[in-house]
């Protein structure tokens, strides 16, 4: 049976979790609606450059959150996207 303190620490893990899990999707939504706001503004079925940098930027961001969750359960993460590379070990 495991102790209050444990317990506690648990569920402080699954709501960081949870609230990791919320920020990354609610990311990836606001990237997916930028990429079809854009077909819809003048010049009509363009995308610029800029939207795509951004959309890139914010699935960047969104796949560190599942990254640091990750590390959190004490596993590695490692992203790697051509010459970049990030590497998260574990302490443990």
């Amino acid at each position: 049976m495991l102790s209050n303190s444990k317990k506690e620490k648990m569920a402080e893990f699954k709501n960081r979790c949870t609230r990791l899990k919320i920020a990354a999707i609610t990311l990836a939504a606001i990237a997916v609606a930028l990429l079809v706001v854009s077909f819809f503004t003048p010049p009509k079925w363009y995308i610029d450059g800029s939207v795509i940098a951004a959309v890139g930027e914010i699935f960047a961001f969104a796949s560190l959150f599942y990254a640091w969750e990750a590390t959190d359960r004490g596993l590695d993460a490692k992203i790697k996207h051509g010459q970049t590379e990030i590497e998260l070990n574990n302490p443990e």
